[in-house]
């Protein structure tokens, strides 16, 4: 049976169709690619997602690429659970306490995507931003930001120290800014407020090949302003988890109360316990979160001429280790 299809396929001068006729009910060739409608479907798990998807707006970005990878949005938290379930190209951890690689670490431990950690700039300087700047890289991060106040001296002391990009934090486009990139900063966060696509514009047109990242504003109007200034990738910053599990708790009682009506049953006055959530979130008040300035910590710090020892320098002599006498 094999030799005559062989005998066959030869006399015709075509390849044997090893397919059998009845499976695949298409009518192309069995070596002809099947083209897809819209591609091929969105893999999600049946109970792990990503709720927090980024606006579809923010697709809109030209993006940079970082080892390989292309990044447009950036997610601003640092929060493991929405790090987590997140569907942003990269995270942007910074956040308003001084850097420690215990927090880092952490945070890498969740993170799927590229993580940028900030390491200092503003209360943090000098020697030791440049130091946590070399343990996150050691650890894992994608980056490591500094904050607007850094100098262009520390800017070009982290750049030394680390392998990876260092992203500089400006407010307006000046000589500082200028040099924070020609001292070797990778990528600009543009942090200006309301100015924001303004400076892009300055920036851009002075540098027309650097990576510049900013926040996508409040609404699509400011976000599609951020990216026709110029900026390569948006960052992003989800609603709370406060929130988010608010939302989720009104769900529930509305399909409890739903069922309930379908069944027939009265509706019960205060038969739902309140969680958490339903407390309301107070405001942090004035004096609780403080902020360090560089002086104060730097004369707080304890050096080696600073230590006294209880002995003033001379150790105590015991009986044994005198010298033997005979």
């Amino acid at each position: 049976m094999s030799d005559s299809i062989t005998n066959q396929d030869a006399a015709t001068g075509q390849a044997p169709n090893l397919v059998h006729p009845g499976i695949f009910s298409d009518p192309h060739t069995p070596h002809d690619l099947i083209p897809a409608a819209d591609g091929p479907a969105p893999i999600d798990g049946r109970l792990r997602k990503a709720p927090l998807r980024v606006p579809e707006s923010y697709e809109a970005c030209s993006g940079f690429t970082l080892f390989g990878r292309r990044i447009r949005t950036l997610l601003y938290s640092t929060d493991v659970a929405a790090i987590r379930n997140s569907n942003a190209d990269a995270i942007f951890a910074v956040y308003p306490f001084t850097a420690q690689p215990a927090i880092t670490q952490a945070l890498l431990t969740v993170a799927e995507a590229p993580l940028f950690v900030g390491v200092g700039g503003g209360t943090t300087t000098g020697r030791r931003a440049a130091e946590l700047a070399a343990v996150s890289e050691m650890q894992g991060a994608a980056g490591v930001v500094l904050n607007s106040p850094a100098t262009p001296e520390m800017v070009g002391q982290v750049v030394s120290t680390v392998d990876i990009p260092v992203i500089a934090t400006i407010t307006r486009f000046d000589n500082e800014a200028a040099e924070k990139i020609q001292a070797g900063a990778r990528i600009i966060n543009v942090a200006a407020g309301r100015r924001t696509a303004g400076v892009i514009a300055e920036l851009r047109a002075a540098f027309p090949a650097l990576p510049i990242i900013a926040t996508g504003g409040r609404d699509e109007t400011s976000s599609a302003a951020t990216v026709a200034a110029g900026a390569n990738a948006l960052i992003w910053a989800p609603p709370s988890v406060v929130e988010l599990q608010r939302d989720m708790m009104v769900r529930y009682r509305e399909k409890a109360e739903a069922a309930a009506e379908a069944a027939g049953e009265e509706t019960p006055v205060a038969t739902v316990v309140p969680d958490i959530t339903d407390m309301p979130v107070a405001d942090v008040p004035t004096g609780v979160v403080e902020s360090v300035p560089p002086e104060v910590e730097k004369a707080q710090q304890i050096g080696d001429d600073d230590f006294v020892s209880p002995y003033r320098g001379r150790l105590p002599r015991l009986p044994f280790f005198g010298p033997r006498r005979w």
